[in-house]
């Protein structure tokens, strides 16, 4: 590889701006097995939880609203973050469109809750 490959500067909200869907969600970057991920989104997601994973959501724009089965419902703004245990079920919403990053293991366990 040569430096500029390994070297690429990226901006967060020039790639979040580049987004016009009402939810998206991909892989910025991969570090070792984990990976940073960005979610453009306003909407609902499912309940959920993650068997081997913990996750850290970090906001950049917006309001995240983080519901965790069983205890408190919690609302991140911008340069707000949280760690989600593994095996904690919990579900993401946003009711104007919001911008997050996640890091989180690269292989995704993601169990759903009907």
């Amino acid at each position: 590889m040569n430096k500029e490959q390994i070297l690429t500067k990226r901006n967060f909200k020039e790639i979040s701006d580049k987004v016009d869907k009402a939810y998206d969600n991909f892989i910025l970057e991969n570090v070792n097995d984990h990976c940073l991920r960005i979610a453009v989104f306003q909407g609902e997601y499912k309940w959920h939880y993650h068997n081997n994973t913990e996750e850290l959501f970090v906001v950049l724009e917006g309001e995240l609203k983080i519901e965790i089965k069983d205890s408190e419902t919690v609302f991140l703004r911008n340069g707000d973050f949280i760690k989600i245990p593994a095996k904690t079920i919990h579900r993401t919403s946003a009711a104007v469109r919001t911008v997050n990053l996640c890091f989180e293991k690269t292989v995704e366990d993601t169990i759903f809750i009907d």
